[in-house]
């Protein structure tokens, strides 16, 4: 078995990698769309948090596939 079989994503589960894949996909489009919609002056705190969060969940997706 290697490392990556050995991990786990939450309690007792293991980690699929097409579905890790699959969410850092989903993860990443939706990221791309807030940059797209980023004005130029006066950014939504809404915005930001939003994009805060995508990006920190790209970071866990990218640690878990690694």
């Amino acid at each position: 078995m290697d490392n990556k079989e050995q991990r786990i994503d939450g309690p007792g589960q293991p980690i699929d990698q097409q579905e890790l894949m699959r969410q850092l996909n989903i993860v990443e489009k939706k990221l791309a769309d807030v940059k797209a919609r980023w004005p130029y002056h006066s950014v939504q705190p809404r915005l930001v948090a939003e994009r805060e969060d995508l990006e920190e969940e790209r970071e866990r997706l990218l640690n878990l596939l690694t």
